[in-house]
This record gives structure tokens, sequence and C-alpha cells, in this order.
């Protein structure tokens, strides 16, 4: 008996087949093997979904800030003059320093080997602007059509902007700062420029390319520091999370010349992460700078380096892992059409009548799961459309899953 639609209905009128969705999901964890030859980290996977889901999170309090304002006073999320919890912001310095560590690890044996250059690049752009170029077009109607819809308003649709949105250039928007029309894909404009000096290195020999990408990360983070350039694209190439990939691709040069640790130590690794993150709540950092390397950098490293060691076993939780690790893209920028969505239809439905928090929960559930529909329905029928040509065919995705998949 076939199942019925779980969501007849998606921004008036777009079906979506939920017997493809719930097929999409049984397929996926014997596509995405979770065990590698150099050792099982089955809980990156989870790592990055958890990443996607802070971060989601954190936007979902704003979004229900902004629909319900009167609920405030009796949130927990948001405290007096310290206004909303941030916390979730730091699932993006998560997703850099797993970024890295996927990257080194899986392509350690690819330094100075023929066509090895070509071939990242071409699986990055295959697997990353797609869907990205999919949704900045669809996100660019919607500021024609409906500019209400999000919560963060722009002055005028600048073509130069624009542009430099689909480009992943650091270019301001007209009467912001720098942020592209896919307001979360700020962090695909660092990701893009790790995985372009990533992939220049990768023509060298492993130890220099390694030493060279260290050296010039240090030395461009130390100019911002010494000169503190004020124009954009000066800020963006020297900020401080340059050095979260550095956090990244040390761990996995750790990991694979032999570091390892033990599970209690990987435990109190963990635990003393998660505390410097929780005191975040009412010591937070600012947004860009030295003080958020510290407090939610590092503290991310450390959860990286603990969930090397961690193994989920073959049960439920690396099922669920499988399934929003591999999902955990369409989850990070579907939430920008998600939000403003779910949030009109909680309000019209009288949401506002429970408790700020709780709307705060349901909202990122529904996001959520709306990414899981995204990836199933939108994700994966493009990226198999996609990849064969820019990329050519090549074998299952790495079993450690990547950041953008």
């Amino acid at each position: 008996m076939k199942r019925r639609s779980i969501v007849p209905q998606i921004a008036g009128g777009l079906q979506v087949d939920s017997e493809k969705v719930f097929r999409e999901m049984r397929v996926l964890p014997s596509v995405v093997d979770l065990k590698v030859n150099r050792g099982r980290i089955d809980a990156i996977q989870l790592l990055r979904a958890l990443a996607a889901i802070a971060v989601v999170f954190t936007h979902a309090t704003t979004r229900i800030g902004y629909v319900f304002p009167e609920g405030r006073g009796g949130s927990v999320l948001f405290s007096g003059g310290a206004g909303q919890c941030r916390v979730g912001d730091a699932g993006v310095d998560l997703f850099f320093v797993i970024s890295s560590f996927v990257m080194l690890y899986v392509h350690w044996d690819d330094f100075n080997r023929p066509g090895a250059v070509s071939r990242f690049f071409r699986k990055r752009v295959a697997r990353i602007v797609p869907l990205y170029w999919l949704l900045t077009t669809a996100a660019v109607s919607v500021m024609i059509l409906a500019p209400g819809m999000f919560t963060t308003h722009y002055a005028a649709l600048d073509p130069g902007w624009i542009v430099g949105s689909y480009m992943f250039l650091p270019i301001p928007a007209p009467g912001r700062g720098v942020s592209p029309v896919i307001g979360v894909g700020w962090t695909l404009n660092y990701e893009m420029f790790f995985y372009f000096a990533f992939g220049l290195s990768i023509v060298l020999p492993r130890p220099l390319a390694l030493r060279l990408l260290l050296a010039s990360f240090t030395v461009l983070v130390g100019l911002g520091v010494a000169l503190a350039p004020e124009a954009p694209s000066a800020k963006f190439v020297t900020s401080w999370l340059l050095l979260e990939f550095l956090l990244g691709g040390g761990i996995a040069y750790w990991r694979l010349t032999g570091g390892k640790l033990s599970v209690p130590a990987a435990w109190a690794v963990a635990t003393a992460s998660l505390a410097v993150l929780s005191a975040t709540v009412y010591w937070t950092p600012d947004e860009e700078g030295a003080g958020r390397f510290a407090l939610w950098g590092i503290p991310a490293a450390g959860i990286v380096i603990a969930a090397t060691v961690f193994d989920l076993g073959q049960g439920r939780w690396r099922r669920l892992a499988a399934v929003l690790g591999g999902a955990s893209y369409s989850i990070y920028l579907f939430q920008v059409f998600a939000l403003p969505m779910w949030g009109t239809v909680m309000s019209h439905l009288g949401f506002g009548t429970l408790p700020f928090d709780l709307n705060v929960v349901i909202l990122t559930v529904l996001v959520v799961a709306s990414g899981v529909v995204g990836w199933a329905v939108v994700e994966r029928p493009l990226s198999r459309a996609v990849k064969p040509i820019l990329a050519g065919r090549t074998h299952s995705d790495h079993p450690v899953g990547e950041l953008i998949s």
C-alpha cells in the first residue's frame, strides 16, 4: 500500500512524493558505508548534522522572536540586555573544522599526483554549486516578488552583489555588510576560499603543501591582527576563522600519522569542549575575532577530536547519522526558505499561545524535516544528474562523508 504524502503541499502547490523521500532514506545507509580502511569515524556524520541543526536552532529563535515578539519576555533564549542566545552559531565553527578534517583525510594520498587538482576542483564544484545556485536563483526571485519574506531586508538588488553571491565572493549587500543572497552562504564563501587554497596545494608534495597552507593562513590572520583592515575583501582573507581550517587539518594529520586517544580521554576532551561552549550562552564572543576562535573554534576542534574515537555501532544512531549527515547541506541551505514559510504557518495557526521556547523547538524540527525532504526530492536527484557531467563517474562517496554532500 502506497504511503500518502506526509506533506501534501508546500509553498502553495509543490507536490512532495513521500514514497520517494522514504525510499531515499532507506537506501542511504547502503550507499554511505561508514566503515573506512583507516578506522571508524562514524560520529563525524552525526557532527555534520548537529552543526547544521545548531545553526537552524539559532535562526529559529530569531524567526520566532520576529513572529511572536511578545513571547520573548518569558524565554530563556533571550536574556534581558544580553539579547538572543547565539551559541548555536558555533555550528559554523564546527562545520569549518569538520570540512578541513575531511579534505585532508580524504585527499591524503592525492598530493603531487597527476590529474588530482583537476579532479578535486571538479568534485567540489559538482558537490557545492548546483544546489546553491538553484536556491540563490529562487531567493533572488523571492526578493523581487515578496521582499518581506526574509527577516534580513536588503536596500536594493545590486547586480554586482548578486553576481558575487553566485561566485562565492565577499561582496557587501546594498545597505548591509558582507552577506550573499542566501544569507547563510557567507560560510560557503570561506569554504570555497579554503578549497581553492587546498586544491592548489595538491600539486605539491604533501609535506611542502601542508607547511605552505599552515604558513599562509597563519600569516594572513597575523596581517589582519596587525593591520585591522576595513575593506570587506581584506577582512575576509585575514579572518580568524581561517585558523579553524588549520585546526581541522591538524586533527586529520594527527589521526593519519598514528595519533590515538583513549575513549576516557576522548570523553574528557568532549566534556571540556561542551562546557566551554555552554559557558558562551552567558559570555557570547563577538562574531569575528580571537574570542570566537578561542570560545567556539577550539572547542569545536575538541569535539571533532573526540568524534574520531567514538564508535556509534551498527544500530539506529549510525543510521540516523547517515541520514541526517547526508542531508546536512540541504538542512543548512533550505532553512532560508523553510524558516519564513513555517513561521508564517505557525502564526496563522495560533502557535503564539504556546511558550516561546517550545515554538523555537517546533520550528527547528519543522525546518530540519523540510531540509531532509529537500535533500531527498531536490539535492540528491540534482547531484545524480550533474555529478557525472562535472566530476565524472566515481565510486560512492567517501565513507566519512563531507561537509557538502
